[in-house]
Order: C-alpha cells, then sequence, then structure tokens
C-alpha cells in the first residue's frame, strides 16, 4: 500500500520522537490498538464524519487511547488541532512501513502463473535481496493473464520475466533496431 505523502511525513516525525524517547516499541502497540479500533464496524463513520463535531470524534477514541503514553495522545490530538485527522486511517500501515524500512526490509509481490513453492519463493527472496542490497519479503499472487515466467514488484521496481514480458522486450529491441540500407 502507497502511503500519502502527508501520512508520511507524520509518521517520520512520529517515530523520530518515540526513537528518540525510547517508546518506539510502545507505540508501535498503542498504533495497533488504535487501528485496530479504527478497523471496528462504524468507527470510521464516526471518526472521520466531516459533519460531526472534532470534540465527539476525539471523545469516540478514548476507549483505544486509554492508558496510551503522554506521546501518542499528544499526537493524535495534535492531529485533531491541525484538521490532519484522517492521518490517522493509515497510521498503522504507515508506521509498519517506516519500521520495515528503519530494519532495511522491502516488501514485494510475485505474480506467477501457478502458485510458488517455498522454495521457489525462497530463491527469489535471496536473490532479489543479493541485488537489491536488502532483506526482502516476497508474497505471491497468481496472475491468469501470465503464461508463464514471473513478474516481480518489489522496492518501486519491476521485474518481468514472464513470456510476455521477454515477448514485449524482443518486440521494443527489434522495433528500436537500425535496419541496413538495401543500396
Amino acid at each position: 500500500m502507497k502511503v500519502d505523502p502527508v501520512t508520511a511525513r507524520y509518521v517520520d516525525a512520529l517515530f523520530g520522537l518515540a526513537t528518540r524517547q525510547g517508546l518506539l516499541s510502545q507505540i508501535e502497540g498503542e498504533i495497533k490498538k488504535l487501528a485496530s479500533a479504527l478497523d471496528q464496524p462504524g468507527a470510521a463513520a464516526v471518526v472521520f464524519h466531516p459533519g460531526k463535531d472534532a470534540a465527539v470524534r476525539r471523545a469516540y477514541l478514548n476507549g483505544a487511547l486509554e492508558g496510551a503514553s503522554d506521546t501518542f495522545r499528544n499526537f493524535v490530538d495534535l492531529l485533531f488541532d491541525k484538521h490532519r485527522d484522517e492521518v490517522l486511517m493509515d497510521l498503522g500501515e504507515a508506521f509498519r512501513q517506516r519500521l520495515l524500512r528503519e530494519e532495511g526490509i522491502v516488501e514485494g509481490i510475485v505474480e506467477s502463473a501457478r502458485p510458488l513453492g517455498s522454495g521457489e519463493l525462497a530463491e527469489l527472496t535471496v536473490a532479489l535481496g543479493e541485488r537489491l542490497g536488502k532483506q526482502v519479503r516476497l508474497a505471491n499472487t497468481v496472475s491468469e493473464g501470465l503464461i508463464a515466467g514471473v513478474r516481480v514488484i518489489v522496492d518501486n521496481k519491476m521485474v518481468d520475466s514472464s513470456v510476455a514480458g521477454r515477448f514485449d522486450d524482443l518486440k521494443r529491441r527489434m522495433m528500436d533496431a537500425a535496419l541496413p540500407s538495401l543500396n
């Protein structure tokens, strides 16, 4: 999932503050608790409804913020004060991605014509990790549009080793090739 720039900036700030204060794991748990509360049916309709009073929307989150650190409570209050409460929608995923980035881990998707075995996935993971210089985590999805081969999307890069991708590459190279003159 792509994180919007505003959410990314707020998460970076919270991450830095939590790191400096030695509260990183505690803040991570508090974010998970809040994200879980926001995933409850009807929660988003209350918290993110533009017509509801901000005090009502904040009060709805009191249960999820119970026992939370002052740092995290202040962060949530700041979001409401700055009318940036929409950051809370993707806060859990954005913080998780920030943690992975800090650990040098990237996630990706392997599209294949059939489900890959754990050994095949492990081989791809190791090869890509060496190529990128990072630890890679891959998930496999089956794409019925592929005849054979794989298409890997990781770290904003795509490696297309599918039959269709190879044909497209061949076609592109043939179209770009200079033709000999007939004279």
